[in-house]
């Protein structure tokens, strides 16, 4: 065998490796491409009409939106980012988990018709009927943040409600648990909105068994009798946030 054959045969080895290299390669960049695509979002919009969506729908589209709060977040990565396009007023009358670590709530008719809709939380019996709690967001775990904006919110009337509430934390509109599960910070943000009560409401807010609050509010309006029920370990009304140690928030009294 000549010397230029055998140089010849070394090249089309060394052609033959570097093409199963390169192929290996690309195949390698294809998979690892495809796998960062399939990654979900942590970030998901959806939208929400309590009045004419359903939780069937695909609910990304304002034409198909879910019927629930709880669908959206069910439908978001735990620990990701759930925003709600609200098209129609809400009414709570039961606990929305946020299982979310971010749980955003847009009043969408606001900018696009000029309709701010309203989030209606009722009070609401236990299964034993023998606790009363009002129905709202409970935050637990990595669930502890919460955005309200360009929806209103309206506290309600404790009149006729059976049995009485007793208990301020379990009757406050964004709650924590009292004994498991707590986030050690919550965080709340009001914007663009108004926030009306009836005379006679029982609750707060926030309603926190240990957890650190931070409360921020951008452009919102608060009825004149609303001290003392901001945060439910907060009753005496005027208090200067200053003075507490596990409160952070906007507001110059509470």
């Amino acid at each position: 065998m000549s010397l230029e054959s055998q140089i010849a045969d070394l090249v089309s080895a060394s052609n033959a490796l570097v093409a199963t290299f390169t192929g290996k390669k690309n195949e390698i960049n294809a998979a690892v491409a495809a796998a960062i695509t399939a990654i979900p979002s942590g970030k998901k919009i959806w939208f929400v009409d309590q009045v004419l969506g359903l939780d069937t729908n695909a609910g990304n589209v304002k034409e198909a939106p879910f019927r629930t709060i709880d669908k959206a977040i069910a439908s978001t990565p735990t620990n990701g980012w759930c925003v709600v396009m609200l098209t129609n007023d809400y009414v709570l009358d039961s606990p929305v988990s946020v299982a979310c670590a971010y749980l955003e709530i847009y009043g969408w008719t606001a900018v696009t018709s000029g309709i701010t809709p309203k989030l209606k939380p009722k009070y609401y019996s236990t299964n034993d009927n023998t606790i009363t709690a009002l129905g709202g967001f409970l935050l637990y775990g990595a669930g502890s943040n919460i955005e309200i904006r360009s929806c209103n919110i309206e506290l309600p009337s404790v009149a006729g409600v059976v049995p009485a509430p007793v208990t301020t934390r379990l009757n406050s509109f964004i709650k924590t648990n009292s004994g498991s599960s707590l986030p050690p910070v919550i965080g709340v943000m009001l914007e663009a909105l108004v926030v009306t009560k009836a005379a006679d409401f029982y609750g707060a807010l926030v309603g926190t068994a240990a957890s650190a609050v931070v409360l921020g509010c951008s452009a919102v309006t608060f009825p004149g009798d609303m001290g003392g029920k901001y945060i439910s370990s907060v009753t005496v009304a005027g208090t200067d946030p200053k003075t507490l140690n596990n409160v952070l928030t906007s507001l110059p009294s509470l």
